[in-house]
């Protein structure tokens, strides 16, 4: 009975281990694309007030239709760059998360859950036959 005791805890603290190793990277790459979303809403707002500052100062017809235009394209440009950087973080989190890198990490995280296993299970028969 104490020896599948020992084995239930040496693999439930394996797999706390191995759960502890794999989530960390995950909520970092979550958080780096809602940094570039935030950002990216901030510069489109910038823009889009420095557009109606640019506006206001205008004295004729023309040069209001010249810095609508040019306020539509600078908003425009921002919004092109922002989805840029979503995607590119987006990217990047894919291939942090899924990557070829995976599956060796997967594999070391197995390797090392195992030897711990292993080990537990060696102190647990060790400590056994002592008493026996």
């Amino acid at each position: 009975m104490t020896r599948r005791l020992w084995s239930a805890h040496a693999l439930g603290a394996g797999l706390v281990v191995f759960a502890a190793l794999t989530i960390q990277p995950a909520c970092a790459g979550r958080w780096e694309i809602r940094q570039e979303v935030r950002e990216g809403i901030r510069e489109v707002e910038r823009e889009k007030r420095e557009a109606r500052r640019e506006i206001r100062r205008c004295e004729t017809r023309e040069c209001v239709k010249r810095e609508v235009r040019e306020g539509y394209r600078e908003v425009q440009r921002e919004k092109r760059e922002a989805r840029r950087e979503v995607r590119g973080a987006l990217r990047d989190y894919r291939d942090e998360r899924y990557g070829d890198k995976r599956g060796k990490d997967l594999l070391k995280g197995l390797i090392i859950g195992a030897a711990a296993v292993g080990v537990a299970t060696a102190i647990a028969n060790s400590s056994r036959e002592a008493y026996d």
